[in-house]
């Protein structure tokens, strides 16, 4: 029960804290504010999480987690169809969303606050991590399926985030770049998987050429 009890507690915060992020922002939002909302004390927020970004990291990742797993449902069932149709689909609704100002606000603060709890590690294991994850299972299938070839998946996954990440990604974390328009996007997604196919690409069967 007390476990029950605890995780209910954590979600409640959590759904709380969103709200008050929504209004006010991350600089606006207050633990004091939070807590005053939520009927508790500050030393119980503190005690689930020991700062404002930590808090507003997990928020974020609740969310962003959530739709980047729907992203991901029928990817390996997709294995014997056309890769570069599938892996262009994918890396748009992936970049458009990692993109987000949400996203990348969590990204910054894992960076900042990566040894406070475990953040970093968090915030790899719900983003990056899923992705390869889910990348794995599919090229792992679709090289069973005779579409790729490799027989290192997990790092193929790992090439092909890269790739996808790597024109725009860091432009938009850093905070140098913020006017990243859905055409650049498709163009950047475009780009990598041309690239990855050349490298993991199975050559046409009789079958997928006509």
């Amino acid at each position: 029960m007390v476990r029950v009890r605890t995780e209910a507690k954590r979600d409640a915060i959590l759904d709380t804290a969103a709200e008050v992020f929504k209004e006010r922002g991350l600089e606006g939002a207050s633990m004091s504010e939070i807590a005053s909302r939520l009927g508790g004390s500050k030393a119980t927020l503190y005690g689930y999480f020991p700062s404002k970004e930590e808090l507003f990291v997990h928020v974020a990742l609740r969310v962003v987690g959530k739709q980047i797993l729907g992203m991901y449902e029928d990817l390996k069932a997709r294995a014997d169809d056309d890769p570069e149709r599938v892996l262009i689909e994918v890396g748009k609704r992936l970049l458009t969303r990692v993109l987000a100002e949400d996203a990348t606000t969590a990204h910054r603060l894992a960076v900042a606050h990566g040894r406070i709890g475990n953040l970093g590690r968090i915030f790899y294991d719900a983003g990056p991590g899923k992705a390869i994850e889910a990348f794995t299972r599919y090229i792992d299938a679709a090289a069973k399926a005779g579409r790729l070839r490799t027989d290192h998946p997990g790092t193929a996954s790992r090439h092909l985030l890269a790739l996808l990440e790597s024109e725009i990604v860091y432009r938009r974390s850093l905070q140098f770049d913020d006017a990243i328009s859905a055409g650049e996007i498709d163009q950047c997604v475009g780009r990598a998987v041309k690239v990855f196919l050349a490298a993991y690409a199975a050559p046409p069967t009789s079958d997928q050429a006509s």
